[in-house]
């Protein structure tokens, strides 16, 4: 069977235990994970052969990052090695009628910092199927949308089946066009 392809943002989670707030921690439980770095793990559990592509930094978290994928036997061998850090989200879980809060901090970031032409798609592709990515990846950052996007057009040249899953945040949209209201339009 050829493989798939995720391509994404791995992030260390920080989570106070017992449905703490933020305000009540001493210390937060740690987990890896991401949109396609799940959906990675998830198929490697059904025994399908997968790649996760991202770039990590250079560093301890980054390697424990990599460690969390490898023991879940997702395959780590197309990660680019660069940036500061490794993004990071606070979540807060919710408990009975109070909501989740998450908090972002993904400045400098090895994949808010990824450009384009740091991946060699040609090679990343080669014996490969399916190609997925999230609407969190363009997202990040410019330059991750624009590898994203180079992601995707190597992806159709190749001929691999490409998916995505929108996952709209706006929250996370920090660049690009701002959007008005259509003057063409009514009302």
């Amino acid at each position: 069977m050829k493989k798939i392809i995720t391509f994404g943002e791995i992030m260390l989670r920080l989570t106070p235990p017992g449905y703490k707030r933020f305000s009540q921690a001493s210390e937060f439980d740690v987990v890896y994970g991401g949109g396609e770095s799940n959906v990675a793990v998830s198929l490697a559990n059904y025994g399908l052969p997968v790649e996760f592509v991202t770039r990590l930094p250079q560093n301890d978290i980054g390697e424990c990052a990599l460690m969390e994928m490898r023991k879940r036997n997702v395959g780590t061998r197309y990660v680019v090695r660069g940036g500061e850090r490794l993004g990071i989200y606070f979540l807060e879980i919710g408990a009975v009628s109070r909501g989740s809060k998450v908090v972002y901090d993904r400045a400098h970031s090895g994949m808010a910092s990824i450009e384009k032409g740091m991946v060699d798609w040609e090679e990343v592709f080669k014996d490969a199927q399916w190609f997925h990515w999230t609407g969190i990846t363009p997202a990040i950052s410019q330059g991750a949308a624009d590898a994203c996007l180079e992601a995707i057009q190597a992806a159709n040249r190749l001929g691999v089946t490409v998916s995505t899953d929108l996952n709209y945040r706006k929250n996370l949209w920090k660049f690009g066009k701002k959007t008005g209201r259509c003057h063409a339009c009514p009302g």
